[in-house]
């Protein structure tokens, strides 16, 4: 059990995918030639080049070797979510390269994207800093992700990197504590030296007075996991007793459908085919592929500086080409989007004789 029955529709679960129908036809369509592809439903947001915790398993530690440093201006976000928002993109997540909440300016853009575009926002974060303006800006959101990993102070500093496990706490209780109608969510991820806390977390999630909690293997495959042992039923175990937490005001996530049984990455989908729904910009003013694929250049599909550039590569013959080498045993680690590679599959092959209900 991945969630309740009664929260069954909820945003981990993977079959709202089949929301964006309308979507998938466009895709298979650009796929086999034709040279419209609609605009991404999100674009993913990466403000900052830096961090301020040091966490080994982080997937950004792979480009910020060598204390790389960069950040976008305003003035740029500004006018790139203005084109974004004109183009028809609906969601705006802010997150990755580090930690966004290091752009003093981020609040700014929050406020622009959903108070005069109506751009619906999303906001990733360590909580390590939370000043009063982002803070008010955090009310803004559909919901907030806070990533935490961790349910005491030593197992915090041993897979962070730092001690910060206070500061994290006291400002998860003020976002809480100010705010009724953003999701805020304490993300868990699980790991070697974590595996034996999740309930525990789970408890401190619930008493900090968040909405949900999200818990979720690590990317074993990916990144070079320390000891990486772990007693997968008592994992399991925990989840039950999570579970066993939830209420009306809190929800618990235990997401393992995107892994095999044994935490492992699988590839149970013929080709990536979902890309287009998502449109990762980074600090170097590019855009990539795939949000899992982030600074390596074969995966960059082109400038966003300026914003109107997006449309000279986006949907060209080399954005489809780079779609249709893609070999995902091969090419991918973990995919967040592999339910979606699959329904559009269905559709595309139409094994499911779509015309008859």
């Amino acid at each position: 059990m991945e969630w309740s029955n009664k929260n069954k529709y909820n945003s981990f679960n993977s079959a709202k995918g089949l929301t964006y129908y309308e979507n998938y036809k466009q895709i298979i369509k650009w796929l086999d030639g034709d040279n419209y592809l609609p605009p991404p439903i999100e674009c993913n947001l990466d403000p900052v080049l830096g961090c301020n915790l040091n966490c080994y398993f982080c997937i950004t530690q792979s480009y910020m070797k060598g204390g790389k440093q960069g950040e976008l201006g305003l003035e740029y976000m500004i006018n790139l979510v203005t084109f974004l928002a004109n183009w028809g993109v609906r969601g705006l997540c802010i997150s990755g390269g580090g930690e966004p909440s290091l752009s003093h300016v981020i609040p700014t853009v929050i406020q622009y994207a959903k108070l005069d575009l109506l751009m619906d926002v999303a906001f990733v974060t360590n909580a390590v800093y939370m000043s009063d303006q982002l803070i008010r800006a955090l009310s803004l959101c559909r919901w907030v992700a806070l990533s935490v990993d961790a349910s005491n102070k030593d197992t915090y500093k041993n897979i962070k990197g730092k001690d910060r496990f206070a500061e994290v706490i006291y400002n998860i209780k003020k976002l809480a504590f100010n705010n009724r109608k953003t999701d805020f969510c304490f993300k868990f991820l699980i790991l070697p030296e974590n595996q034996r806390e999740i309930y525990d977390a789970c408890k401190l999630a619930k008493e900090l007075g968040v909405q949900d909690f999200h818990a979720r293997p690590c990317d074993f495959d990916k990144i070079n996991i320390r000891g990486q042992e772990l007693d997968i039923p008592a994992i399991h175990e925990q989840f039950d007793k999570c579970h066993e937490l939830e209420d009306d005001n809190f929800h618990v996530y235990t997401i393992t459908h995107k892994f095999d049984p044994e935490f492992h990455v699988k590839h149970d989908f013929p080709a990536c085919l979902a890309a287009p729904m998502i449109l990762p910009v980074l600090t170097d003013g590019n855009a990539y592929l795939c949000v899992e694929q982030k600074m390596v250049e074969k995966y960059m599909i082109g400038s966003c500086d300026p914003q109107e550039k997006i449309l000279e590569w986006w949907g060209s013959d080399r954005h489809r080409q780079m779609m249709k080498d893609i070999v995902p045993d091969r090419d991918c680690s973990r995919c967040i989007y592999g339910q979606y590679h699959s329904q559009i599959e269905a559709i595309r092959t139409d094994s499911m004789c779509l015309s008859f209900p």
